[in-house]
C-alpha cells in the first residue's frame, strides 16, 4: 500500500547513495521502496556505485527496472573444475572488466559506462528527471569535484574510478579519483536544499582470521574500505542525514557483482527501517 501518491506536502526530500562496490545494489532497496510508498526524491546525491545507481534512478527507471538489470548485468562466478579456471568461465567472468594496459588502474571501466549508455536515457544532468549530483576525487590538489551539469556519463565514471581498480578519468583539466575517496556518503551535498534527507552506506563487514587471510588485493581495498568507513563515522556524528541506513551486507566482495541475490537478500530488511523511519518523521 502506497502511503504517499506524491511527494509528502512540504518535504523536499533527498536521497544519498554511497559507494561500496557490488555491495551497492542494495540501493535497489530503497528505491524501491520510495516507489512503492509513492515518494519522487527532490535530489539525489551519490559516489562510485552510487552514482551508477543514481543516474539510472534519476534518468526515469525504476527500483524494480534497476532490480532486473542488475540480474541482466551481474558477473558469473568463475567456478574451478579439477583445480582449474576453464577459460569459458574466466570470459564470463570478465565480460564487464576492461583489461587495462596503463599503470594507473587494472581495468578501464569503459565496457561498464557502455553497458550504462544503453539504458540510461540521458546523456547530459540538464535532462535527468531528477537533479544529480555526483562527486569525484581531484588527484592533483586533493579536493572534492561535484558534477551537477554537462556530460553525464563521464562524470558517472569519474566517480566511480575506484583508485587501482579502475584508471582514472581526464576531465576538465583535472584527473580524477573515485568519489569515495573524498566523500563516500554525499548527503552533505543535499542537506541545503532538502528538508529531509536520506542517507543509505553500504559498507561491508569483512571477514578474516588465522584460516582466513586476505590476499594482497583484499588488504589494500579493505583499507580504503576502512578509510571510507572512518570518514562516514566522523561526519554522522558532526552533521548526520535524517535518516541513516546501513544494511547488514557480509562476505561480498568489490566486484561481486555476481552475488546480486544474496546481497538483495541480506539488505531486504532495511525496506522495513526505511518505512518505519519516514512514517516518524514524515
Amino acid at each position: 500500500m502506497k502511503l504517499f501518491r506524491k511527494k509528502p506536502k512540504g518535504q523536499r526530500i533527498g536521497l544519498a547513495l554511497g559507494g561500496g562496490g557490488a555491495r551497492g545494489l542494495a540501493h535497489i532497496q530503497v528505491l524501491e521502496t520510495l516507489d512503492e510508498l509513492g515518494i519522487r526524491p527532490h535530489r539525489i546525491a551519490g559516489t562510485s556505485i552510487g552514482a551508477v545507481i543514481g543516474a539510472l534512478y534519476a534518468s526515469g527507471l525504476s527500483g524494480l527496472e534497476i532490480r532486473e538489470l542488475a540480474h541482466h548485468w551481474q558477473t558469473p562466478h568463475p567456478e574451478k573444475r579439477d583445480g582449474t579456471l576453464h577459460r569459458r568461465d574466466l570470459r564470463r567472468w570478465a565480460a564487464m572488466l576492461d583489461p587495462s594496459f596503463d599503470r594507473s588502474g587494472l581495468f578501464k571501466g569503459e565496457r561498464i559506462i557502455r553497458f550504462l549508455s544503453d539504458h540510461v536515457k540521458c546523456t547530459t544532468f540538464e535532462e535527468l528527471e531528477i537533479p544529480l549530483l555526483l562527486t569525484a576525487a581531484d588527484y592533483g590538489d586533493a579536493s572534492e569535484v561535484v558534477f551537477n551539469s554537462g556530460d553525464l556519463l563521464s562524470a558517472v565514471r569519474a566517480s566511480m574510478a575506484i583508485p587501482g581498480v579502475f584508471t582514472p578519468v581526464e576531465r576538465d583539466g583535472r584527473l580524477l579519483l573515485d568519489g569515495g575517496v573524498v566523500n563516500p556518503l554525499p548527503y552533505d551535498l543535499l542537506q541545503k536544499e532538502c528538508s529531509l534527507v536520506i542517507a543509505m552506506d553500504v559498507g561491508g563487514i569483512r571477514h578474516a582470521d588465522a584460516k582466513h587471510r586476505p590476499t594482497f588485493f583484499d588488504t589494500v581495498i579493505g583499507s580504503f574500505e576502512i578509510m571510507e568507513a572512518s570518514m562516514i563515522r566522523h561526519r554522522l556524528n558532526f552533521n548526520p542525514p535524517d535518516i541513516y541506513l546501513k544494511p547488514v551486507i557480509r562476505h561480498v566482495g568489490l566486484l561481486e557483482f555476481f552475488k546480486v541475490d544474496e546481497i538483495l537478500e541480506q539488505s531486504a530488511p532495511i525496506k522495513d527501517e526505511l518505512r518505519r523511519k519516514l512514517r516518524r518523521m514524515v
